[in-house]
């Protein structure tokens, strides 16, 4: 990953997409979070996911579609492991995030915490705009998740 990739793709980018999707989730096992900055990380696929007329089916039928898409998604889930978990770490200190039995839970009610709109940049309201093909795509068993998109534990 080049420096721009790094300054571009930072643990604040990271913390944003994670808790963007715990809140649309409520709650996101540790293992699912892990994935959320692989897909995001991956411009072709944010950009994919963000599209307002994208409405994913699941994991599954996403791989058979997008193939190239996922190509090197387990050197993108270990390059990112790392700032994955200082990302859930920063929103678990600003109290943004609640982590309980191995999951991220929703804090606070049903109003988000955060709401990314165009005065957040293009790079979050893209986030924002893709949460629900992403949690979509989470609500595949961890298991199955590793499995399909071959992250090699």
């Amino acid at each position: 990953m080049s420096d721009t990739e790094r300054l571009y793709n930072n643990i604040g980018v990271q913390a944003l997409a994670i808790l963007l999707v715990v809140q649309h989730a409520q709650i996101l096992p540790l293992s699912k979070a892990l994935l959320v900055s692989p897909i995001i990380t991956h411009n072709e696929m944010l950009k994919y996911l963000s599209n307002g007329n994208v409405k994913i089916q699941g994991i599954e039928k996403l791989i058979i579609e997008k193939t190239r898409f996922f190509a090197n998604f387990n050197n993108r889930f270990y390059d990112q492991l790392c700032s994955s978990i200082n990302a859930i770490q920063l929103l678990h200190e600003i109290d943004a995030i609640a982590l309980s039995e191995g999951a991220l839970i929703k804090k606070g009610g049903s109003e988000p915490l955060f709401i990314a709109g165009k005065e957040a940049g293009n790079r979050a309201f893209k986030i924002q705009k893709a949460v629900p093909n992403i949690a979509k795509m989470m609500e595949s068993s961890a298991e199955n998740l590793y499995l399909n998109l071959r992250v090699e534990l």
